[in-house]
């Protein structure tokens, strides 16, 4: 099952100092952000700029032969624009881990899952997997998560710039 999301916040206050940001988003909420020091074009941000956000989960649920267990693994890229230029990146992370199923509400299409740490998750299941009839509590699911977040930073006062535009 894949979601994806868009939004535009403002920045309305900003300490370059302590590497903080705040945003005030599309509703008027507002969250105060810590900046990595990954974030190299930090000093170009000011009050006012537009941030745009684009972020994407994929769940990929497989069950697993039994008495196969799969140790959780992980993988990260990181991008960002050339220093100098104004703040944007992009960062992809990919994690794989097996869980236990819980509980199935297949009225509802959820699976409530137990991770390999005790902590339990409800999933909600994509149509395409069918009825949910071949799983059964206590199987073995192996999940694979990936998350992606792209961010730009666009001068609210800039000449000549285009549109937002959101694909799916």
């Amino acid at each position: 099952m894949t979601k994806t999301r868009h939004f535009q916040a403002t920045v309305e206050d900003i300490d370059h100092a302590k590497r903080e940001v705040t945003l005030k988003g599309p509703e008027g909420n507002s969250v105060q952000l810590a900046v990595s020091d990954d974030v190299k074009n930090f000093p170009q941000m000011k009050k006012g700029d537009h941030v745009n956000v684009g972020y994407l989960e994929s769940i990929a649920l497989a069950v697993a032969k039994p008495g196969e267990n799969l140790q959780p693994t992980g993988r990260t890229a990181f991008a960002t624009r050339p220093e100098g230029q104004r703040p944007g990146g992009a960062a992809v992370s990919t994690m794989e881990m097996s869980a236990t199923v819980e509980d199935i509400d297949r009225e509802n299409r959820e699976v409530t899952l137990k991770g390999p740490d005790g902590n339990t998750v409800k999933v909600q299941v994509d149509p395409s997997v069918g009825n949910l009839q071949r799983i059964k509590e206590g199987d073995t699911i192996r999940a694979t998560v990936t998350q992606a977040l792209a961010i730009t930073v666009d001068d609210p006062n800039a000449s000549g710039r285009g549109g937002d535009s959101e694909s799916k």
